[in-house]
């Protein structure tokens, strides 16, 4: 009897202790709410509209300041038969609903910012669109305004491959592959910036770092007494007058050959040019890293080397960097060694890295960029601080040889360290944003030119790039390995037109030449082109090659804007050879936009615009329907699996500039591009089409 009343004296002990847990539980809750969305002097005035007019408050003021934690009551909220928390009622007829509920079932966006004590809400989470687009586009200028884009930190992006400069996708296959469409828009980027930095004053100061006669101060360090370094100050096969030759005769195991120590050492590129490297050559930077802060964690310097090396991973599987005892990191270059296997040496290296970024696509390989940010949660600001902030300092440069070649020979003709421009604030004592660097524009010069030659060195004998991984789709025959895509071929034909302007060089305008075949072959032939609803009056060039075909808008643009600088260029060249090719373009760009002008209204939602027009075949409607679940950073939602492909806001963005793009490439139907355009730009500011 006496275990028995323990017993039960020891369980209502608990379960008075649980009831109190939960009480304090949910008073601290609901203080930090009232607390965190500043009730107190929250004012629904006329003046605090901030909607344009989308959500106009009836009262004349609504002050909730009088109001303390026991007059608001919790509410259960039953939000489409489901019950959700974070409903409060102020006052008879006055409810009080957490953002995160509005933000699900109403597709909105908010962010606060607290150091204005300030909450923006927005119908969508990009910029919009104005017009015209500028600058405007230019066969041998800015592309689509992507100056304003950084592909390299990209989610899909895996890496920037060292020898070859391009980047590695892995959006539909972890271990990493060459995606065309990646790559030109990689190329394209890098253009665009340089393109605007010669519309600028672009200065020589002191940020470039460069192997001179006297050395810019930097240190050199001469490790060995069989190594020896001599300038050479006459033109040989090359360009520039000033380069660096290493010799290395019978050095020790390790190789090392130089060492440099800047004079400064907060940099952000790192570009290195040179000749006769050999297989197992490299070039090591040893690091001081601050990692990027995260909350309730500090950034301390870590020490890092980064090693670019000319030789392949030592295993039968492909990766292109790997990270040892987490201290060194190696980028690998599998077609330098190739080349220098054969030739003995490779004729020419090219180094034109962001520091940072190859630390972060290592170390933080799923972090998310800034740029395309989930936007599924609040996000919160504060402009007085930024807690993110992060940097690499390069406190030494090594360079080694295989001491086991025959050559040991090596030549360094440019080394150049640089800052970005876009990081530095007219206060700064380092270049205003106005003006680019020269060791900046030679950044992204060589990651420009060396997108530019990927597409020469890998055209196949259809002129095609192929795509070398499978893509899926629900309810349509997967692609298998070596598939093509229109958009691809269209983006690829945008940056060699702009390579041979800026070069000269006749074998990027050849490789356009030969880029046009697979505009005349069907999917089902293994093409890019297809007929909506199979008419031969409406072509369509495929993003995906699908079969049936699902007629993706802005990859079908994004080939025409291709076909459309290509033709502006040959109609400018005196070449009679060319007329052949100009004549075909021609043709494949006047029904394409014949056919967008006839399907264009297909796109429009009422709301927002399609991605593609999958539903609109016959085959794709019969699909059960299900629901699929997606995370976000709290929950778990669901959406259907079937149903028009409806464009998220950012691709929608994407429709707007092309469309104001094409009002100046394409004035037959201007007047159309231009409407459609300002409609679907009310749709970004929450308009919506008539209703019955």
């Amino acid at each position: 009897m006496r275990v028995r009343f323990l017993y039960f004296v020891r369980l209502l002990g608990f379960l008075t202790l649980l009831v109190a847990v939960i009480v304090l539980w949910r008073q601290a809750n609901f203080s930090y709410f009232l607390e965190y969305n500043n009730l107190r002097s929250f004012n629904h005035s006329d003046k605090s509209d901030y909607n344009r007019k989308c959500f106009k408050n009836t009262d004349k003021s609504h002050d909730f300041g009088e109001f303390s934690s026991s007059s608001v009551n919790s509410l259960q909220c039953v939000v489409s038969g489901k019950l959700m928390p974070g409903c409060y009622l102020l006052r008879p007829q006055e409810v009080l609903i957490s953002f995160e509920i509005v933000r699900t079932y109403f597709k909105v966006y908010g962010s606060l910012d607290l150091s204005s004590n300030t909450f923006y809400l927005n119908h969508t989470n990009v910029d919009i669109p104005k017009a015209p687009v500028l600058p405007k586009h230019n066969p041998a200028g800015v592309y689509m305004q992507f100056h304003k884009l950084n592909v390299e930190k990209r989610n899909h992006v895996k890496l920037i491959i060292a020898d070859e400069g391009v980047p590695i996708s892995q959006q539909w296959n972890s271990h990493g592959y060459p995606y065309p469409i990646q790559i030109a828009q990689f190329g394209l980027n890098h253009f665009s910036q340089l393109a605007v930095a010669d519309q600028m004053n672009s200065k020589n100061v002191n940020d470039i770092l460069s192997f001179d006669d006297a050395n810019m101060g930097l240190n050199l360090i001469i490790p060995s007494s069989n190594v020896s370094h001599r300038w050479i100050n006459q033109k040989l096969a090359y360009e520039s007058s000033d380069k660096l030759i290493l010799s290395a005769n019978k050095i020790d195991s390790i190789g090392r050959v130089l060492s440099i120590t800047p004079k400064l050492q907060g940099w952000d590129y790192f570009i290195m040019v040179g000749h006769q490297w050999t297989y197992g050559s490299f070039v090591e930077l040893s690091l001081l890293w601050y990692p990027p802060k995260t909350v309730g964690i500090n950034n301390y310097p870590t020490k890092i080397l980064v090693v670019y090396n000319c030789s392949a991973y030592p295993s039968r599987y492909q990766t292109y960097a790997t990270i040892f005892n987490n201290s060194i990191v190696t980028y690998w270059m599998p077609e330098c060694e190739n080349e220098a296997k054969i030739y003995g040496f490779i004729d020419s290296i090219r180094l034109s890295r962001d520091i940072y970024t190859d630390l972060m696509k290592v170390f933080y390989p799923y972090r998310k960029s800034p740029e395309y940010a989930d936007m599924s949660s609040l996000n919160i600001t504060n402009t007085t601080s930024n807690p993110f902030f992060s940097h690499v300092q390069i406190l030494e440069i090594n360079f080694y040889v295989n001491p086991h070649n025959d050559i040991n020979d090596i030549i360094v003709e440019k080394l150049y360290l640089g800052k970005s421009t876009s990081l530095h604030s007219s206060s700064s004592s380092l270049p205003p944003v106005n003006k680019m660097t020269l060791t900046e524009k030679l950044f992204h010069e060589i990651r420009f030119t060396s997108a530019a030659d990927w597409f020469i060195k890998h055209q196949d004998k259809h002129g095609g790039w192929s795509v070398n991984v499978q893509r899926f789709l629900n309810g349509r025959k997967a692609l298998r390995p070596g598939w093509y895509s229109a958009m691809g071929q269209g983006q690829a034909i945008s940056l060699l037109i702009r390579a041979y302007s800026y070069t000269g060089n006749r074998a990027y305008l050849e490789a356009c030449h030969r880029a046009l075949n697979l505009f005349n072959i069907q999917v089902n032939h293994g093409g890019v082109r297809s007929y909506f609803l199979n008419q031969s009056n409406l072509i369509w060039f495929e993003e995906y090659p699908f079969d049936p075909p699902i007629h993706i808008l802005n990859g079908f643009i994004y080939s025409l804007f291709g076909l459309y600088d290509y033709t502006k260029l040959l109609m400018s060249s005196p070449d009679p050879l060319i007329s052949p090719y100009l004549t075909k373009a021609q043709n494949l760009l006047d029904a394409g936009l014949t056919s967008l002008s006839k399907l264009l209204p297909l796109f429009d939602s009422g709301s927002g615009s399609f991605y593609d027009l999958r539903h609109l075949s016959a085959d794709y409607n019969y699909q059960s329907m299900k629901l699929n679940k997606f995370k976000s950073s709290k929950k778990d939602h669901f959406q259907l699996s079937s149903g028009p492909n409806r464009a998220r806001w950012s691709y929608h963005a994407v429709h707007i500039k092309q469309l104001l793009t094409l009002v100046d490439l394409d004035p037959k139907h201007a007047i159309q591009w231009h409407t459609t355009a300002t409609r679907w730009i009310a749709y970004l500011q929450g308009f919506t089409s008539l209703q019955n």
